[in-house]
């Protein structure tokens, strides 16, 4: 399917109703036999809105206000390097406004799906920031990065975390976990609609850490030199969306380095720009292509869980623990928001 396709299937998708009685088209399955009774089931149980939205965790006050189809806060940049790839997309991802916003499951969810960036990532340094332009609910909404290996289409027929489910892949849940290989490891708190994801690939020092609506959360994975990378979201949940809204690219160099020392030297809660004097010039080149990294920006503390607090009570260091419990490995769920 071509993205001009794909863009005139969602094109009035926030003009669709609530629910929808569109035939449930699945996919065979790998034995080559089409799930009868699967389709008969969940057509006869779809629901919307069966998990609550994160709510409390924008960038802006327009999904408080009501003007959330309207809200375009922080979205600043014309030019983009990349956008996601309509040939490396799950069949359930349509992709719109110039492929940079991605909608998952339109009509219903029956599982996972995910969609790839359209540049890889190697040598340099790489940034960019995704916005959640829809509610955030369900099993699983994911932001990340995979390699060429990852596979898109492994659980379109369950609902579990795609992004780091493999050692393909590295990725952060809107609950807060980091997954990785299965495994999964408290990182920051939930993230909801409106929030802006950023997402800092180092590929010299192989560092991959994430930002929530322009603040850091610290570096969430290391040891990912030599690879090569592919920005990747992914979502278990109807009609949720993901849009680009910046993505930069540069060599590692002598000012990146010392952009980076002067964060660490600076007060957060100071903007670099602001409090250092310097030529118009490179003030305004490092404004568009460094802000991120030197404006105020105070680290986020993680919001820890019951079972976390009794572990630092008890002196117990926090580990990966498996995320098994994130796959429904049926595709017969009832529910038609995962």
């Amino acid at each position: 399917m071509s993205a001009e396709e794909d863009s005139e299937d969602v094109k009035s998708l926030e003009d669709r109703p609530a629910s929808s009685n569109a035939e449930l088209d699945y996919e065979s399955d790998d034995s080559g036999e089409t799930e009868n009774s699967d389709r008969e089931e969940v057509a006869s149980h779809l629901t919307v809105g069966s998990a609550k939205p994160v709510k409390g965790e924008a960038f802006c006050d327009c999904y408080k206000t009501g003007r959330e189809k309207e809200c375009v806060c922080g979205e600043d940049d014309s030019y983009f390097e990349w956008t996601w790839d309509s040939g490396s997309k799950s069949a359930a991802s349509f992709l719109k406004h110039d492929q940079r916003e991605v909608v998952f499951h339109v009509d219903y969810s029956c599982g996972t799906a995910a969609v790839r960036g359209s540049q890889p990532m190697c040598d340099d340094q790489y940034y960019w920031e995704v916005k959640m332009t829809t509610p955030v609910y369900g099993t699983d909404m994911m932001v990340g990065v995979g390699t060429v290996d990852l596979d898109l289409n492994k659980y379109r027929h369950k609902f579990c975390s795609l992004v780091g489910r493999d050692a393909e892949s590295w990725g952060m849940s809107y609950t807060g976990m980091l997954h990785h290989k299965g495994l999964k490891q408290m990182y920051a708190s939930k993230f909801g609609q409106g929030t802006i994801i950023g997402v800092h690939l180092d590929m010299w020092h192989g560092t991959l850490s994430f930002y929530k609506n322009r603040k850091p959360l610290g570096i969430a994975y290391r040891g990912l030199q030599g690879k090569k990378l592919y920005p990747v979201v992914s979502s278990t949940a109807a009609r949720s969306g993901m849009k680009v809204i910046k993505c930069r690219s540069f060599k590692t160099s002598l000012q990146f380095m010392c952009c980076q020392v002067l964060r660490t030297v600076i007060p957060r809660h100071l903007d670099v720009l602001k409090v250092i004097d310097m030529p118009p010039g490179l003030r305004e080149f490092l404004e568009n292509n460094m802000s991120w990294l030197l404006q105020p920006n105070p680290i986020e503390s993680p919001t820890p869980s019951y079972s976390e607090m009794f572990m630092r009570g008890q002196g117990v260091k926090r580990k990966f623990s498996s995320s098994d419990d994130d796959c429904d490995g049926s595709s017969t769920s009832s529910k038609n928001a995962r």
